[in-house]
């Protein structure tokens, strides 16, 4: 919870440390929102529902507790299970980058109280309400509200596409931890700024 909220004065205090290569991640500079053709396929039907996006949000957050409850909360292996191959993706960039460079990637990308989760609170997470929106396209916004171990509330929103016939997580977006554009946007201008590059990542819709 704590490391990702100095995210920007540690990018500053790496940003002479990282260089790996002259390239820079495809859609740095593009909005949150885009996604490109070949990530997604049509939604199915049953997939295509407000039920649909809450009832993911909901067993990402069943998996989280359960974690906690049988020892440790794995942030990477939660990514992993639930957000997008160009989320993953990039991700892996910088972290491999940073390893590179530092031998340690932790830095920048947190560890395993991982606030893109947590909302700033402490386990168990009970979800209080969920609000799903359905986007254009394969795309959908889901606003979660939270009680905390201590009874404290918390809120974020999660930016979600269909990918390989499930709901997946590309943004983690809540203003007081990330600041404008969510924890995507801090990915994607930092591998912007150091010439990451991620191949796997195929250009938003409306650019080369």
């Amino acid at each position: 919870m704590k490391k990702v909220l100095f995210t920007i004065a540690i990018v500053a205090a790496v940003t002479t440390m990282v260089s790996c290569g002259s390239k820079t991640a495809k859609g740095g500079d593009s909005d949150s929102t885009e996604v490109a053709d070949s990530m997604v396929a049509a939604a199915p039907a049953e997939l295509w529902t407000v039920e649909a996006v809450e009832a993911q949000v909901r067993k990402m957050y069943d998996r989280l507790n359960d974690m906690d409850k049988n020892g440790i909360v794995n942030i990477r292996q939660l990514e992993d299970e639930f957000c997008t191959s160009y989320y993953l993706g990039l991700r892996n960039a910088i972290s491999k980058s940073l390893t590179e460079a530092m031998g340690d990637d932790h830095m920048f990308l947190g560890d395993e109280e991982g606030y893109r989760f947590f909302a700033g609170m402490g386990t168990p997470l009970e979800i209080e309400t969920i609000k799903a929106d359905l986007l254009t396209g394969d795309m959908a916004q889901a606003q979660v509200r939270f009680k905390g171990a201590d009874e404290e509330n918390g809120f974020m929103r999660m930016e979600l596409d269909i990918e390989n016939g499930q709901w997946r997580v590309k943004n983690f977006d809540q203003p007081e931890a990330f600041g404008p554009g969510g924890y995507l946007k801090i990915m994607q201008d930092f591998a912007g700024e150091h010439g990451i590059s991620y191949e796997g990542i195929p250009s938003p819709k409306g650019e080369d």
